[in-house]
């Protein structure tokens, strides 16, 4: 990063990293609106004040209490906070620059050079009003960001809006306001690189042995798309190891032929390996061609690993794995439209077959390829193709991008979520829009009422002089109803003033319905005192933003209604509670469908060594990488036990050869799966909350 601020051409304009060093998702913090600012502030000025300690905590907007290294997870990698080490970060001049003048050009610039479609969504409204669902369009048209939703542009747009560059000219129709447009006058556009421009260094790629040579000589396109998908278990030795170095070691010991115990053995001493951790080992080490059964547990390098023992070069174990496992060198010229293992991870499932998006398998390919020199890291761990890299991937077969088929999914899933909106979905946007329109107060008390209903409560729509809004009942979990009374105030500035609320009105309204607790809805509560006056008397604030998005993450994650009385609780430790049930509600899910996946690719490759079934131990060391934090094997038990229930019985367990430990192998396909699950419940879809 320049610390001297965004560079600048000769007419002052900001100029973007190149588009590949650009990320493609834009921040998204707590609060909504005008929050979001005041959230950014806060974790910027926590960094300043903690010495940038990760461990350290800082209170968001949404009253809950976050870790720095959590807080700054999203707007980190926009430039807004750079690392200093693995426990300390910092706010750079860029971002300082903003902080000190408050200057919403400040964080555009700051937003232009490290965000994709920025600028460039400004210039895509400067034209004419836009809508939302056109500025989705010409991301995919024009810049190559196939979203499925229009979640992305929305959060450009809410950025932009609170920034003063855009205006809504209907409901629909965006336009620029005058601040806008002086502010795309100063952004230089870019875009993405579509041709890689070639090394100015002239390279020769170094000849490999004959057996190697074949191996790479022998691949078509239907070879290619029959690779493996997960990489596997390889040992590291507590990281001291490398990986190129750790495969050399085992395919060594296995040199010219070993026993499985022996194999184990020097497992054990060299990489401190469990048994469990061994047999995870073994099925990469045959799946990558570097080992082969020779006999009854006996174990020899092929004849591709036997060239690369005498050989030594990492590019020829590449070459070897190129053959073995889908997205090796098909990274290299993906690095020109994503340099960063997440994106790469979810380009290489949508390109190219990857069964899911396995950021931590990439990342492993990625130390490969670096081995070899066929890519250069960057700063921040993206990553750019040497010119060996460049040179390799004209000469060696890859695999055919799967992009057409990918065009024809997002067709389906753009006429799926604009042609025929969820419920969810349009309720939220009807919370959004009611909480700013003046005219109609009573639109947000009856918005508020549904978006109660939805996450479960008895809520109904009262209104009128003297009485509350809305009047809503929830059952705790051992079955208490707790009665809550809300209060709406709609507020064209987008923000509730302290003299449109009476505090002493809602005390009242509490005892008259016995409620235990109250809400106060609205598009924003940034002016005056409302927020201390709210918490002195008690009284939850909730903007329409914010509750817009948990109907939208309860669609999408389910939780019970008892849980969302933390959302109601005025005490800021709810907040964390009910966050805290969430994400672990969503890891639970997340770690299912990540299980399923795992042990339907092994079933489909099965090999002596597993026979198609793993053990919890296998399992963790495959997907432990794929969630934070990482999941238990007591958490994988439990995803097992359910494949397993009478109800679903898509597993089978096996204790071959006396071992004590399970192991577990899928013997319907996940698509089967789905349907079970999806019959237990159509089975409930007779049954109403009266019955």
């Amino acid at each position: 990063m320049n610390e001297s601020g965004p560079e600048v051409v000769e007419q002052g304009a900001v100029v973007p990293l190149p588009w590949a060093s650009r990320i493609s998702s834009m921040p998204s913090l707590p609060g909504g609106g005008r929050n979001q600012v005041h959230t950014l502030m806060r974790i910027l000025n926590a960094v300043d004040a903690e010495d940038g300690l990760a461990t350290a905590t800082v209170e968001i907007a949404d009253g809950t209490v976050r870790k720095l290294r959590d807080a700054v997870k999203q707007i980190s990698p926009a430039g807004l906070v750079s690392t200093v080490d693995r426990q300390h970060f910092a706010v750079p001049q860029e971002a300082r620059r903003w902080m000190e003048s408050q200057d919403p050009l400040a964080l555009l610039s700051l937003f232009h050079r490290h965000v994709r479609y920025v600028g460039e969504m400004l210039d895509a409204i400067s034209v004419e009003p836009t809508s939302v669902r056109m500025l989705k369009e010409t991301a995919a048209t024009e810049y190559q960001l196939e979203w499925s939703t229009a979640d992305q542009v929305r959060r450009r747009m809410a950025w932009m809006l609170v920034l003063g560059l855009v205006e809504y000219r209907t409901n629909d129709l965006i336009q620029l306001t005058d601040l806008g447009h002086e502010a795309l006058g100063r952004l230089q556009l870019g875009g993405p690189e579509r041709m890689p421009q070639p090394s100015a260094v002239v390279v020769e790629v170094p000849a490999s042995p004959a057996a190697i040579k074949a191996l790479v000589e022998q691949l078509d396109q239907n070879t290619l798309g029959r690779r493996s998908s997960p990489f596997g278990y390889i040992p590291r030795g507590n990281g001291e190891t490398s990986i190129v170095d750790s495969l050399y070691l085992l395919v060594n010991a296995a040199s010219p032929h070993i026993t499985r115990a022996d194999l184990l053995t020097f497992s054990k001493e060299t990489f401190r390996m469990s048994e469990s951790s061994f047999g995870a080992a073994l099925t990469t080490l045959t799946k990558s061609g570097l080992l082969e059964q020779t006999g009854f547990n006996v174990y020899s390098p092929t004849s591709p690993a036997t060239a690369w023992l005498e050989s030594q070069e990492p590019l020829d174990l590449v070459l070897i794995l190129h053959a073995k496992f889908l997205a090796m060198l098909e990274l290299i010229p993906l690095l020109y439209e994503s340099d960063k293992a997440p994106d790469l991870a979810r380009a290489a499932h949508s390109y190219f077959g990857l069964t899911r998006v396995d950021v931590g398998g990439i990342r492993t390919r990625l130390q490969l390829l670096k081995a070899a020199g066929l890519i250069s890291e960057l700063a921040n761990w993206r990553f750019h193709p040497t010119p060996l890299g460049e040179r390799l991937v004209q000469e060696v077969p890859l695999q055919d991008s799967m992009s057409e088929n990918v065009a024809e999914i997002s067709v389906s899933d753009e006429s799926r979520h604009d042609g025929s909106q969820s419920s969810a979905e349009l309720l939220a946007k009807e919370l959004e829009w009611a909480s700013v329109d003046g005219e109609s107060p009573v639109r947000l008390e009856k918005a508020a009422a549904e978006a109660l209903s939805f996450l479960g409560f008895e809520a109904r729509h009262v209104g009128g002089g003297g009485n509350t809004d809305v009047l809503a009942t929830v059952e705790s979990a051992d079955g208490t109803p707790v009665r809550v009374i809300v209060d709406a105030k709609s507020a064209r500035s987008g923000s509730v003033n302290e003299g449109a609320v009476s505090f002493d009105t809602l005390a009242e309204h509490k005892d008259k319905h016995e409620a235990d607790y109250v809400v106060l809805v609205g598009p924003g509560f940034d002016s005056g005192r409302v927020r201390p006056r709210a918490e002195q008397h008690g009284v939850r604030l909730l903007s329409a933003s914010d509750l817009g998005q948990l109907i939208r993450r309860h669609e999408r994650s389910p939780l019970s209604a008892s849980e969302f009385i933390s959302l109601v609780d005025p005490d800021s430790n709810a907040g964390k509670s009910l966050e805290a049930v969430w994400v672990q509600a969503e890891r639970r899910r997340e770690l299912f469908a990540q299980i399923v996946a795992v042990l339907a690719q092994e079933a489909r490759e099965a090999d002596e060594v597993t026979k198609g079934a793993l053990s919890p131990e296998q399992l963790y060391l495959i997907v432990r990488d794929e969630l934070d934090p990482r999941p238990t094997t007591d958490d994988i038990g439990d995803v097992l036990k359910l494949l397993e229930h009478p109800l679903i019985g898509s597993v089978r367990r096996s204790t071959e050869g006396g071992s004590r430990v399970s192991s577990y192998r899928l013997v319907d396909s996940p698509q089967l799966v789905r349907e079970k699950v999806s019959s237990i419940s159509a089975s409930l879809a007779g049954i109403d909350d009266d019955n």
